[in-house]
């Protein structure tokens, strides 16, 4: 791990700031994991898709379902993004 520094005049108003922005940004990513795993979910019932196969490039997108197809690989894309970015703020340590 590599750290980074940030030279305050008043750390111990800076820490609980830091510490509190952190908390409130781990909760939005996970809101938002729960919201896009509920609409990957209705998108592969709705479409009848099996998410590995589609990650696979195992599905054929029929022209009737192209774009519904693209939606649901982009919110697993989404899925993706927002679970590194949780990963990374839960590894985040502050040392005063």
């Amino acid at each position: 791990m590599q750290k980074i520094e940030i030279n305050t005049p008043e750390p111990e108003k800076a820490l609980p700031v830091l510490r509190d922005a952190i908390e409130r940004e781990k909760l939005i990513l996970s809101q938002s994991l729960t919201r896009t795993e509920e609409r990957i979910q209705q998108l592969s019932k709705q479409l009848q898709v099996d998410i590995d196969s589609l990650l696979a490039g195992k599905v054929t997108h029929p022209e009737n379902e192209d774009m519904d197809l693209l939606e649901l690989e982009g919110e697993l894309e989404i899925r993706r993004h927002l679970q590194e970015q949780l990963k990374s703020l839960e590894q985040l340590t502050i040392c005063p």
